[in-house]
C-alpha cells in the first residue's frame, strides 16, 4: 500500500482527548483518526469492518473486531505490530463508549 510521506490537509474535529483527533479530507465521506501524541504521533488511519465478536473472551468480555487502513505514516512507524493494533483498538473502544453514552452509535446489520 502506498502512503504519502506527509500529512494531507484535513478538517479536524476536536475530541475531549488530546491523544487523537477526528480528521476528514474535504470531499471524503468518511472520517479518519489522527494520533496526536506518543509513539504513533502523526499517523492517520481509518477503521473498516468493525464488528462485535459473537463469543466472549476468557475475561468474559465481548471483543471488538476491526480492520484498518493507514492513510499517512509520516515517521514510518510499525503499524503492523500488536502494540499498534492494541493502541488503535483502545481508541476505538473510547469512541464506541462515547457514542453509546451520547446515544449516537449507528449499527448496520
Amino acid at each position: 500500500m502506498n502512503t504519502p510521506e506527509k500529512n494531507s490537509p484535513t478538517d479536524q474535529k476536536k475530541t475531549n482527548n488530546k491523544r487523537y483527533a477526528f480528521a476528514q479530507r474535504q470531499g471524503e465521506d468518511f472520517s479518519c483518526i489522527k494520533i496526536m501524541e506518543g509513539d504513533y504521533e502523526g499517523v492517520i488511519y481509518k477503521y473498516n469492518n468493525i464488528k462485535f465478536s459473537e463469543t466472549e473472551n476468557e475475561q468474559g468480555e465481548i471483543p471488538l473486531k476491526f480492520t484498518y487502513d493507514i492513510m499517512v505514516n509520516p515517521n514510518k512507524k510499525d503499524i503492523e505490530s500488536n502494540d499498534f493494533r492494541n493502541y488503535i483498538g483502545d481508541i476505538l473502544v473510547e469512541c464506541v463508549e462515547e457514542q453509546l453514552q451520547n446515544r449516537t452509535l449507528k449499527i448496520d446489520e
